[in-house]
C-alpha cells in the first residue's frame, strides 16, 4: 500500500504542470532570465504541454533549466568575454523631449540585440525621475549608484547581470544625489564610471527625458545621440527643442545625431517623422539627423512588460523584435573605431571640473 501511494505521488509530480513563474520560485531564477534559455535554448527544453488554452512546461523543466544555468554560468566563469585592453566603449546616450515614447524600453532591447550582435553591452539608468530598466528587465538590484557615493561598494559591486548576459547599472537615488551632490562625490562617482568604460564595447545610457537634472552633462559627453520618437507631433517638437538646447552648448559641436521612430503604424509614417525631424535640424541648426530604423506599434511590447521581461526575448521572432535588431545592425555600421580610443565619461569629469 506504501509502495502503491509513493507511484502515485511521483506520478502526480511528474504531471504537474508549471508557468514560468512557478519555475522562477522553484529555481530562484530570474523570470527573465528563464525566458532568455527559453528563446535561446528551447531544443533542450522539455516541449511545452497544452492544458486548457494555456502553454505550461511538464515539471522535470525545473531541473532542466536549473542544469542548463549551470552549465552556462560554467562556461561563462571559465572564458569571461571581456572589452579589448586599453579600449574604452562607445557610449550612447538615449533620449527623448518628451516622456511616454518607450524609450526606456528600447534601449534596454537595443542593448540585449548588441549583445547578441557579439558586443559587450551595458546600460547605465540615468533617467534620475523614472529609473525603471531594472524593473522591465527583470531583476531585483539591491544596491544602486548611492551605495558608490557612500563608499559601501566599488562600482563593479553593483553592475547586476541582465537578460542575454547585459550588464546593467541601476541609477535611482545615486543620479538624484550626484545632481546636488559635493564636488568630491561627483568626481568620485565619474571617475568610476570611467572603469566601467574599461570594462564594456558599449554603454547605453538610458537619460531622461528632456533637459532635466543631469540629463545635458550626459548627452554632450556621449560619443553619440540617439534620440526617439514617435509620430506624435508633441514628441517631434520636443526632440527639437532638446536638440536646439543641445546646441547652445559649445562642447557639443560635432557628435552624431540619430533617430529612431518609435510606435508606428507604417512606413510611410516612419519615413515622415524622420524626415520632418532632420529637415529642422538641418535647416535652423545646421545639425544632420541621421535615422537608424523605425519600431512598428506592436502588442508584444505590452504583454512583454507585464512579464518583466524584454520583449526580444518574450518573442524574438515579433515584428518589434525584428525592427529593434535591424536598429542595432545599423548602430554597428556606424562604429568609429577613433572614439574608443578616449573617454566619454572622461569628457563628462572635465566638464564637472569646469562647473565646480
Amino acid at each position: 500500500m506504501s509502495r502503491e501511494k509513493n507511484g502515485m505521488a511521483m506520478a502526480g509530480e511528474h504531471d504537474r504542470l508549471l508557468s514560468i513563474e512557478e519555475i522562477s520560485r522553484e529555481t530562484g531564477l530570474e523570470e527573465s532570465v528563464l525566458r532568455f534559455y527559453e528563446s535561446e535554448y528551447g531544443a533542450e527544453l522539455p516541449d511545452k504541454i497544452l492544458r486548457g488554452d494555456v502553454l505550461s512546461f511538464p515539471a522535470v523543466a525545473v531541473d532542466a533549466f536549473r542544469q542548463l544555468h549551470a552549465r552556462r554560468t560554467a562556461a561563462s566563469g571559465a572564458t569571461p568575454k571581456v572589452a579589448a585592453a586599453g579600449s574604452f566603449a562607445r557610449v550612447i546616450a538615449v533620449t527623448s523631449g518628451k516622456g511616454g515614447v518607450g524609450k526606456t524600453n528600447l534601449a534596454l532591447n537595443l542593448a540585449i540585440e548588441l549583445q547578441r550582435l557579439g558586443k559587450l553591452c551595458l546600460v547605465l539608468d540615468a533617467d534620475m525621475g523614472m529609473a525603471n530598466v531594472h524593473l522591465l528587465a527583470g531583476v531585483n538590484p539591491s544596491l544602486s549608484l548611492m551605495a558608490v557615493l557612500n563608499d559601501q561598494v566599488a562600482m563593479a559591486d553593483i553592475i547586476v547581470e541582465g537578460p542575454a548576459g547585459i550588464g546593467l547599472i541601476p541609477g535611482g537615488s545615486g543620479l538624484v544625489a550626484l545632481a546636488d551632490s559635493s564636488r568630491s562625490e561627483r568626481l568620485k562617482l565619474v571617475r568610476a564610471l570611467q572603469q566601467v568604460e574599461l570594462a564594456a564595447e558599449i554603454i547605453l545610457v538610458d537619460t531622461g527625458a528632456g533637459m532635466g537634472a543631469g540629463v545635458r552633462d550626459f548627452l554632450v559627453a556621449a560619443d553619440d545621440v540617439l534620440f526617439v520618437l514617435t509620430p506624435d507631433i508633441t514628441s517631434l517638437a520636443d526632440s527639437y527643442g532638446l536638440l536646439k538646447a543641445l546646441h547652445q552648448e559649445r562642447d557639443f559641436a560635432g557628435r552624431p545625431v540619430y533617430s529612431v521612430i518609435n510606435m508606428v503604424h507604417s512606413l510611410t509614417e516612419a519615413a515622415d517623422v524622420a524626415q520632418r525631424f532632420a529637415d529642422c535640424a538641418r535647416r535652423f541648426l545646421g545639425q544632420e539627423v541621421e535615422n537608424l530604423g523605425y519600431i512598428m506599434k506592436d502588442a508584444t511590447v505590452g504583454g512583454a512588460t507585464v512579464r518583466r521581461t524584454p520583449y526580444c526575448i518574450f518573442r524574438p521572432q515579433a515584428r518589434v523584435s525584428v525592427n529593434t535588431r535591424n536598429v542595432a545592425r545599423a548602430i554597428l555600421k556606424r562604429e568609429q573605431p577613433e572614439i574608443r580610443l578616449s573617454s566619454s565619461f572622461g569628457r563628462f569629469l572635465e566638464r564637472l571640473q569646469g562647473k565646480l
